[in-house]
């Protein structure tokens, strides 16, 4: 009853029943670009082998001043500060109850998305994530072959 409108693969035309609008893939670059920008509220459900992580979308979507409601992990409230320059949820229950705030606080979801902006500039350029991964990873040691 929110009006929401899901990009992603088939399993989700499952929800049109519940009044959910089923848009199919999105494709990178300037549609995905678009719909990052021109959304009022973006909604990030993560995968169940994806809980530990924050998916490249999250910063995507705060790069392009989209505001935020993400599903809640402490990957995620170690990037960002949750209420301040991201938003998050922990059951469907906030999650409703969350997006029908922002719905009547407009103004309140752009100041968040513009501290998310910044903080993806400042703080998470592609090289600043692509070093913080290779941190996480032992060393690269070349096969040896005996022999």
């Amino acid at each position: 009853g929110e009006g929401l409108h899901v990009w992603g693969d088939p399993g989700w035309k499952a929800a049109e029943r519940h009044g959910v609008v089923h848009r199919g893939f999105a494709g990178h670059h300037q549609q995905l670009t678009t719909i990052y920008r021109q959304g009022k509220i973006h909604v990030d459900i993560n995968r169940l082998y994806q809980l530990d992580i924050v998916p490249m979308r999250v910063f995507d979507i705060l790069a392009c001043s989209g505001f935020l409601i993400a599903e809640h992990s402490p990957a995620l409230s170690a990037l960002f500060t949750i209420g301040e320059e991201v938003e998050s949820w922990s059951s469907i229950d906030e999650l409703v109850e969350k997006v029908r705030f922002y719905k009547k606080h407009p103004n309140a979801a752009q100041r968040i998305a513009e501290r998310g902006r910044i903080a993806v500039l400042e703080r998470h350029s592609i090289a600043d994530r692509v070093s913080a991964m290779l941190a996480d990873r032992p060393a690269f040691v070349p096969a040896v072959e005996v022999g």
